[in-house]
C-alpha cells in the first residue's frame, strides 16, 4: 500500500498540474489520495509491529440489510432527477433504516429529514449545484 500510494502520488504529480486547494488541478486528487493511500499503509505497517494481536470476527452476514441499502441507492439512482434532492434523500434513510432490527419509522424519518436539509445546505446552497430540491416530474 504504501509503495503504490506513493507511485500513484509521485506519478500523478509529476506528469498532471496538481494545483492548489482553491484551485485544484487534474492532478491534484490522484495526488491526495496516492499520499493518504501510502500513510494508511505505514500506519498499517505500524499496528502490525505490536506483540499482541486481537482477532476480531466480521459478524455473521444478512440479507436484509444488504438488500435494504441496494435498494436504497437503486431509488436514489432512479428518483434523484424526478423529484428532487430533498425527498429522495428521505426516502433513501427510509428503505436504508428498514434494515435494522431496530427500526422505528418515526426516527428514521426524523433522520431522513434532518439529512436531507444538511444536504440540501451543501449542495444546493453551499456548492451551488444545479440540483433541484424538489422536481415532480415522471
Amino acid at each position: 500500500m504504501i509503495s503504490l500510494g506513493l507511485f500513484v502520488a509521485l506519478y500523478a504529480s509529476t506528469h498532471y498540474q496538481v494545483g492548489s486547494a482553491s484551485r485544484m488541478g487534474p492532478g491534484y486528487f490522484p495526488t491526495v489520495l496516492g499520499y493518504i493511500l501510502a500513510a494508511l499503509g505505514l500506519v498499517i505497517a505500524l499496528l502490525s509491529l505490536r506483540k499482541t494481536v486481537h482477532v476480531v470476527q466480521p459478524p455473521p452476514f444478512t440479507l436484509r440489510p444488504f438488500l435494504a441499502v441496494m435498494a436504497a441507492v437503486a431509488l436514489f439512482a432512479l428518483l434523484i432527477s424526478h423529484v428532487g434532492l430533498v425527498p429522495t434523500t428521505i426516502l433513501m434513510v427510509v428503505v436504508t433504516s428498514a434494515g435494522s432490527n431496530s427500526f422505528q419509522l418515526r426516527r428514521a424519518v426524523l433522520l431522513g429529514v434532518s439529512l436531507s436539509v444538511i444536504a440540501w445546505l451543501i449542495f444546493s446552497l453551499g456548492l451551488q449545484m444545479t440540483l433541484p430540491a424538489f422536481a415532480w416530474e415522471f
